[in-house]
């Protein structure tokens, strides 16, 4: 059996994982499927979830699809029916690498251990301040943080800890795979995507360059087939262009700038 190809983005989360995840889809050899860890489960077939095919995802045909011919492998070990699943999807698609994305460093050494699929790691690192301000904006808007004082810098604390713990041990995993993995900067990714996207182009023997200078020129991402995880808004919106928030740099209050600075360098146990 053929190994599948396996592009799995890596980062942070709100960390730039599925602009990424979309940049990478635009190639016609990448097939962007979003967050794969828990399928069939992890939410991805619950009512309220779309594909960005437009259906709902547990109605969506392509998925359906996939669904079914995975069915008789879920009982088996991971280290065999996780490389069926990832081989399932690029023959449906009849496209050579799936691109899966992770927040979770013990999937990623997971896949890394599988001798079944041909893992290369595309590891996004954004700007810590930048990841505190859209996490902690988010947690406020939907009421997980309310008004105490004392919560919303609890969770600047931990939020500043895992982004630096998730560099420092994603690092580690860039070395054991060496010339198939790659770190590229979300700032970068937005300013100029034709040079940030040169290093992955390298990595997966790939040309990204006129996805580049497209996406760099303001043109707007072409709409994925069957994205089914990440960013509701940005997967499902149309006419999305790329483009660098820097709210971060203004508007981030100055006290969160400096709690960021200390925890950020605090160990997690």
């Amino acid at each position: 059996m053929t190994q599948p190809k396996v592009v799995l983005i890596a980062g942070s989360g709100h960390g730039g994982t599925t602009i990424l995840n979309m940049i990478l889809g635009q190639h016609p050899d990448i097939f962007a499927t979003g967050k794969l860890r828990d399928f069939p489960d992890g939410g991805l077939f619950v009512d309220d979830n779309v594909c960005s095919c437009g259906e709902a995802a547990a109605a969506c045909p392509f998925w359906a699809d996939v669904r079914a011919r995975y069915a008789p492998y879920q009982e088996q070990s991971e280290a065999d029916r996780i490389p069926k699943l990832f081989q399932i999807v690029s023959d449906l698609s009849k496209i050579p690498f799936v691109g899966d994305v992770t927040h979770n460093l013990g999937y990623a050494e997971q896949l890394q251990r599988i001798p079944g699929i041909d893992l290369y790691l595309v590891h996004v690192v954004r700007d810590g301040r930048g990841v505190v301000y859209s996490r902690t904006r988010k947690d406020h808007r939907i009421g997980r943080l309310g008004s105490s004082r004392w919560q919303h810098f609890r969770r600047v604390i931990t939020v500043s800890r895992r982004w630096s713990w998730h560099i420092k041990h994603f690092a580690a995993l860039e070395r054991k795979l060496g010339s198939k993995s790659v770190r590229i900067g979300y700032e970068q990714l937005c300013s100029d995507p034709r040079s940030a996207l040169g290093p992955v182009g390298t990595c997966l023997g790939l040309d990204f360059t006129e996805i580049g200078e497209n996406l760099g020129s303001g043109q707007p991402f072409k709409p994925l087939a069957h994205l089914i995880r990440g960013n509701a808004v940005l997967r499902t919106k149309k006419n999305v262009v790329l483009r660098h928030d820097t709210a971060y740099l203004r508007e981030m209050p100055r006290l969160d700038r400096a709690t960021f600075r200390i925890a950020s360098k605090l160990p997690v146990f």
